[in-house]
């Protein structure tokens, strides 16, 4: 038996390791708390919600001041006013909104431990599941479209729903239109991120509207009797009366309070309780005397009376 020398044995030669860069130790994919993490979750909604609201908001203001016949514009207030009162107002929004999502958090956080974990795990496992975090989105979505339909109505449906039914309606248009994209948008990182981008203006969209109601519902007491409510104050608009007189100190309309709106352009714009009309002067020849904010018109009669006196009529007709 010969020795063939392609079967020799040839030990492997040892190579030399590489020095491997040691590694950061990794935090668990589970672990909350972490401070980038929460302001990145916290402005992923807050940012929109405050988008949404201030766009709201600003539509407001036009809804507010077409009940006086005028626009804000007319009334002296250009865009960096308006944005300087609602972002006043969105800080106040914020302001109330925080302790109560604290509160909410506290309270998750007793349960959690004092079920000793068992609701912490279960609302992780019910995030990774893509229809129930498309169902959350979907339940902001209807806030949204509710607040909308109430107060805007339904085009080419209902003009003026009740409560009722916006909420069914809104829940009509989430489930046929937002529900299925809010599923597939949650695939991915991106996906996710927009989905989150979408809830906080929707959210925004609705809370803005729902104060819309009660600007627009202020704007109307005050035009009809000179009262407002707290949210007009709120959101900027000055409530503010004045007793007018002529260059020469000689009261018009027998000295009525009158409701300054602003000035523009060289003359003052008011608001003429006793006739329901609104009126311009200029400053050169008006005297304002006794301004008030907020003045108490409980004890007034509602606005129009000089109307009810001009329909009346005189002796011998």
């Amino acid at each position: 038996m010969t020795y063939s020398p392609e079967h020799t044995y040839v030990p492997p030669v040892p190579q030399p390791e590489t020095p491997q860069e040691p590694q950061e130790p990794q935090e668990p994919q589970n672990a909350h708390g972490r401070v980038l993490e929460l302001v990145e979750k916290v402005s992923g909604v807050a940012v929109p919600l405050a988008v949404g609201l201030y766009a709201m908001l600003y539509l407001g203001y036009q809804e507010m001041y077409s009940v006086f016949n005028i626009t804000p514009e007319q009334a002296g207030l250009d865009q960096a006013t308006i944005f300087a009162r609602l972002l006043g107002t969105i800080v106040q929004v914020f302001l109330l909104l925080t302790p109560f999502v604290g509160l909410v958090a506290g309270l998750g956080w007793l349960v959690n431990k004092a079920t000793g974990g068992v609701v912490g795990r279960g609302v992780d496992q019910l995030r990774e599941r893509p229809w129930i975090a498309a169902a959350v989105a979907a339940v902001i979505a209807v806030a949204g479209y509710s607040a909308y339909f109430f107060v805007m109505g339904v085009p080419f449906l209902v003009d003026d729903p009740s409560e009722i039914q916006a909420v069914l309606l809104a829940v009509l248009v989430v489930i046929v239109g937002l529900l299925v994209p809010f599923r597939m948008m949650r695939r991915n990182r991106v996906g996710r991120a927009g989905s989150k981008v979408l809830s906080g203006v929707l959210l925004g969209i609705g809370l803005g509207f729902v104060l819309n109601l009660f600007m627009f519902v202020g704007a109307l007491d005050i035009h009809a009797n000179g009262n407002g409510n707290p949210i007009l104050e709120r959101v900027g608009f000055k409530n503010q009366w004045t007793r007018v007189m002529d260059g020469d100190g000689k009261k018009l309309m027998d000295g009525d309070p009158m409701m300054l709106l602003g000035e523009k352009e060289g003359a003052y714009v008011l608001y003429d309780c006793g006739a329901m009309k609104t009126i311009r002067r200029s400053i050169e020849g008006t005297i304002l005397d006794k301004i008030e904010l907020n003045p108490d018109f409980s004890e007034m009669e509602p606005c129009g009376y000089r109307l009810e006196e001009d329909e009346q009529p005189t002796e011998g007709q």
